[in-house]
């Protein structure tokens, strides 16, 4: 990250001690990037072993014997597209994936689906860089985040799905656009780019908050808060009625965001140019979390990932977390329960708003994007990722891996899971709507960065929200500066 020379006077003293302690921590500390991929034991990171490649439907090759296997090797009729996607096979998302294509090659005679599997969502991205650096082959599918799709858009690599998506025989019905939820189709188009339709949804998660809801009734609280002002009254009855706390937290940009947007703010203007983080919205979502630190109702864990383990225990009547979690909450509560922690009734709700009639949340994660090649096999693609997205498919998905679906039509499917995870009803109908999806800007993951910083600075009781927040915007505003 480039670094923005300032004067001692621009600011005071102690607020760059603090944000430089910050710093400090955020060394410390592992770096808030969403955990946007549904996952069944605690995020461990990236790993550090090689990307691991998933099986063509054909047969087992490695990723280079692929790259060094020129297409006529193929019987004359088949057509050979690449689908670089982020799981390794050992987990059921990379399985599951595999699966689909091999279907999808049944479906479609004289088509052959490689796919790779990369590091995490990241590493598709990288891997895309270093093969742009090297000359070498690029993949006709992939998944990443809207700031590296804009990057690789503004570059010209990234085929615009308009056109797929009307298209009287390739496109999607009106029916089937009604039955995608709007907010993570809306994610896929990037005001910055002339709003076109870059991206496909594919494993978006919201914000939402968990509710102990047993803690709740027994401080005389039938329904889960709805404002912040209820929602403060609320931690203090259940620490009043109870003795149970009410907020662990582990500092997250994307939780900071939902709070920001739930309040009227947002984190860039709309043109993406400067910051607009630093508004009493902003202000107000660090300002709640710091009186709750000082009043004892909200505590970091000294446990990793002790947030959702302190609320599957028991020992909090909320946690803030991603709809992405849903394995990550319950399994954890069925190992509680399992060591002796007493059952009782929870689901995950909207957060909490300034005005309940118009909810707002957040929405983040990866989504599809078709790479620029010849228009055969952009065509596969954009075939392959409609089929990836049908009601069938969609349902299976998240049917499989107890995540947030794709089309409202898929929770007529989901039968067993439902009834394993009866929450992910309340999760489609009443916080993904609402989702509103973050900037999709190049620069957004350091603009991630610095936000983290100025989080762990008022956590940790180095500085003032409005002071963290305005020192973050004025970092922001100088890389955004640097834009194209």
């Amino acid at each position: 990250m480039k670094q923005i020379p300032f004067k001692a006077e621009q600011i005071p003293l102690a607020v760059a001690c603090g944000l430089l302690l910050a710093a400090c921590c955020l060394l410390l500390t592992a770096c808030d990037l969403p955990a946007i991929l549904p996952q069944s034991t605690p995020p461990t990171g990236e790993p550090e072993t090689a990307a691991t490649d998933l099986p063509s439907v054909a047969e087992s090759r490695s990723e280079a014997e692929w790259e060094v296997s020129p297409t006529a090797t193929l019987p004359s009729t088949m057509t050979r597209i690449v689908f670089w996607e982020p799981y390794p096979l050992e987990r059921p998302e990379g399985q599951l994936l595999a699966e689909m294509a091999r279907d999808f090659e049944k479906a479609t005679p004289g088509v052959r689906v490689e796919v790779a599997a990369k590091s995490g969502v990241l590493g598709v991205y990288e891997a895309i860089l270093l093969q742009l650096q090297e000359g070498g082959e690029l993949p006709d599918l992939a998944v990443a985040f809207p700031s590296s799709i804009a990057e690789l858009a503004e570059q010209g690599l990234v085929v615009p799905l308009d056109a797929y998506l009307n298209d009287p025989a390739l496109g999607l019905s009106d029916a089937d656009l009604a039955d995608i939820y709007s907010s993570t189709l809306e994610a896929g188009r990037f005001p910055l780019l002339g709003g076109q339709l870059l991206a496909f949804p594919f494993a978006y998660s919201a914000i939402g908050m968990w509710v102990n809801d047993s803690l709740l009734a027994q401080a005389g609280w039938q329904k889960p808060p709805v404002t912040w002002t209820e929602f403060e009254q609320a931690c203090f009855d259940v620490w009043a009625q109870t003795g149970v706390r009410c907020l662990p937290f582990v500092e997250s940009v994307s939780v900071f965001d939902a709070w920001l947007y739930s309040r009227g703010g947002q984190q860039l203007s709309d043109d993406g140019t400067r910051a607009a983080f630093n508004s009493s919205a902003g202000a107000d979502s660090l300002g709640l979390l710091r009186q709750m630190i000082d009043t004892g109702l909200a505590w970091r864990p000294d446990e990793e990932y002790g947030d959702y383990l302190a609320f599957a225990r028991g020992q909090a009547a909320f946690a803030f977390s991603s709809t992405g979690n849903n394995r990550l909450y319950a399994e954890a509560y069925d190992q509680a329960v399992q060591n002796g922690t007493p059952t009782f009734d929870w689901h995950q709700a909207m957060i909490p708003q300034i005005d309940p009639s118009r909810p707002v949340t957040i929405l983040y994660g990866p989504g599809f994007f078709i790479l620029s090649s010849n228009p055969e096999r952009e065509q596969i693609a954009w075939q392959l990722l409609r089929w990836l997205t049908s009601t069938a498919q969609a349902a299976r998905w998240a049917d499989r891996l107890a995540a947030m679906p794709l089309r409202a039509s898929a929770l007529t499917v989901m039968t067993d899971t439902l009834a394993a995870y009866p929450f992910i009803r309340q999760q489609a109908q009443a916080i993904l709507p609402y989702a509103r999806p973050e900037p999709a800007v190049t620069a957004e993951f350091q603009v991630r960065e610095i936000l983290y910083a100025a989080i762990i600075s008022v956590t940790q009781g180095y500085t003032t929200p409005q002071a963290a927040l305005d020192l973050a915007a004025w970092e922001v505003n100088a890389i955004l500066a640097e834009q194209p």
